[in-house]
């Protein structure tokens, strides 16, 4: 079942982001989604050189009929379905109903022999009661994949599904005297695990989504990526949401699996989507340094619902003050050295360092959310692969200082052990039973106060849950 929102619809009509600049494709890709999903493609390239058409996964070739290559073309039929049936696993390809989330590398042939990733345009053409959709920006009618190879192009999602497009604010444009524009946000809805879901259980999850996105946008100043999709996979499991990931690539794609019994109240106390679309907001670093990303996107999660007003600051420090601890020992080694949960609490305890050193040395001007959002307004966005040291540099010039480059070097590889008791002491928070203590009179108390709620308590719009609406 398809279900189109004209509302969303509407609002991109009036407000759609400007296409992208004219430009020659290295390669254009022809999708026929039919019933199934089964998909007949044509795949053609120009090169100087003859090509290969190669496929990611060794198990996609078991799916291929009709197989027609050249040195610069391919065409053929791939059973998306019964390849998503075979992997199943919404890292790679899964099957709800007539419904498929793909990893795009996993059903298209990589063309191999050009000296850079090329450029890729991907037209669909679906059959009635069908959509194909994706994260990449569109240049024109076609999905565009440029820069960046299709192991890192991320999720598509075809066949018989739930497809809404929501107007977003684009990145940066919230700030002061900023040029209002809008970007565009594609939510994707697979059907239940074996029962279809109920179109109010897919408006509740649609409605999820949104004010997560607007929660977001507070925070980042706009949405943080300017064209993306969030897709939600059903599951048997109970709890709120299970696993959640995020591919960057060419256009940013979060994947969430939600239980079964669609719980609003669950929803928006759970954290996996916020966690997940903060990741949209920054590049893929490479090396050792997943701690810093996954680190980056544990710390700013409940400071995110508390200025939307889903959760309260003494539930924030409540959280780290439980969590932290879990992370601090990896600093007497050197973040690098991180694993498990400690990339997670290591990296967000790095991120408290650098919250507090920030406020600090700007003497109260810039936080966090100066620092990252300034590098996102930069070019360091979801699509973007580089270095730590050059992202926190992009940081650092955002704001003024050199604080997380900084901070980068002393932690990163050294033994620079952290004194979590003594840091909890310096900022005047402690927690006796169940309650959390402020002590406002402690030496960083004046950075602690703006973490939270930002400066002046809180100066952003809180976004009203859908029972208080």
């Amino acid at each position: 079942m398809v279900s189109r929102v004209v509302l969303g619809a509407l609002l991109l009509a009036l407000a759609a982001p400007a296409p992208m600049l004219a430009q020659s494709a290295d390669c254009t890709v022809d999708v026929e989604v039919r019933p199934g999903p089964v998909l007949d493609i044509a795949e053609r390239c120009q090169s100087s050189r003859p090509l290969k058409f190669v496929a990611e996964d060794q198990r996609t070739m078991r799916h291929v009929s009709d197989l027609k290559a050249s040195d610069y073309e391919a065409r053929y039929r791939f059973d998306l379905k019964a390849f998503a049936r075979e992997v199943d696993s919404t890292s790679i390809a899964v099957a709800r109903g007539d419904g498929v989330l793909a990893i795009l590398g996993s059903w298209l042939l990589e063309p191999q022999g050009f000296d850079q990733p090329p450029t890729i345009d991907i037209r669909a053409h679906t059959a009635d009661g069908l959509v194909f959709t994706s994260g990449l920006p569109k240049a024109g009618d076609a999905y565009r994949l440029s820069g960046t190879g299709l192991r890192f192009a991320g999720y598509t999602a075809i066949g018989a599904l739930f497809l809404q497009e929501l107007a977003v604010p684009a990145p940066g444009s919230l700030r002061p005297n900023a040029l209002k524009e809008d970007g565009v946000l594609r939510i994707a809805i697979l059907d239940g695990n074996g029962r279809d879901l109920s179109l109010g259980s897919r408006g509740e999850l649609a409605d999820w989504i949104r004010r997560t996105a607007e929660a977001e946008a507070n925070w980042w100043q706009g949405y943080p990526a300017r064209q993306s999709l969030i897709a939600l996979v059903p599951s048997n499991a109970r709890r709120a949401t299970g696993y959640g990931r995020t591919v960057s690539g060419g256009g940013p794609t979060v994947m969430v699996e939600v239980g079964r019994d669609v719980d609003r109240r669950r929803l928006f106390d759970d954290w996996v989507l916020v966690h997940e679309v903060v990741h949209t907001g920054m590049p893929y670093l490479r090396g050792r340094v997943t701690w810093f990303m996954e680190g980056a996107a544990t710390y700013i999660e409940p400071i995110l619902r508390a200025r939307a007003g889903w959760k309260s600051e003494e539930d924030v420090w409540r959280e780290w003050i439980a969590e932290m601890p879990q992370g601090a020992g990896v600093f007497a080694s050197g973040l690098v050295t991180a694993t498990g949960r400690q990339n997670y609490w290591g990296g967000a305890l790095f991120m408290l360092l650098a919250d507090i050193g920030l406020r600090r040395d700007t003497d109260g001007a810039k936080g966090l959310e100066d620092c990252l959002a300034g590098a996102l307004w930069d070019g360091f966005d979801g699509a973007r692969r580089t270095t730590l040291q050059e992202y926190a540099a992009a940081c650092d010039r955002a704001v003024g200082s050199d604080t997380v480059s900084r901070l980068v070097a002393r932690h990163m590889e050294g033994g620079q052990p952290v004194d979590l008791d003594a840091l909890w002491r310096a900022l005047g928070v402690r927690q006796e039973g169940d309650r959390i203590l402020f002590d406002d009179a402690a030496p960083l108390a004046r950075w602690r106060k703006m973490i939270v709620l930002g400066p002046n308590g809180g100066k952003l719009k809180p976004v009203r849950l859908p029972w208080r609406s």
